[in-house]
């Protein structure tokens, strides 16, 4: 499950206590003074910079590739053309006039 803490003991496991004095050796103590929640903030706020920087960046990327998309499939879409006027129709209509202009092959 997990280590539970009795509150009937009066003191920690050696490994936790082990672990609780290698913090507070690494920590440096911190001295309560009028500047503290000034620096925290400066602190806080410069993390969220770059986080805003990141983000701001992130936004013109995806709206560069979305407009560049939108360049390109309008680039790549053709309309219908009209090559001749004399060849105006469908191609059933062509066939038909190409038959009318064919030799009569059962008179041979």
């Amino acid at each position: 499950m997990g280590f539970r803490y009795k509150a009937s003991q009066d003191r920690l496991p050696a490994e936790l206590d082990s672990l609780f004095t290698a913090y507070r050796a690494a920590m440096p103590e911190v001295e309560p003074s009028s500047d503290f929640m000034p620096r925290l903030w400066e602190k806080i706020e410069g993390q969220q910079r770059v986080t805003y920087s990141f983000g701001k960046f992130a936004r013109g990327f995806v709206s560069v590739a979305a407009g560049l998309c939108l360049f390109l499939s309008t680039s790549m879409w053709n309309p219908p053309q009209q090559t001749s006027t004399s060849k105006s129709g469908t191609y059933v209509d062509f066939l038909a006039d190409e038959s009318d202009d064919a030799p009569d092959t059962a008179a041979i």
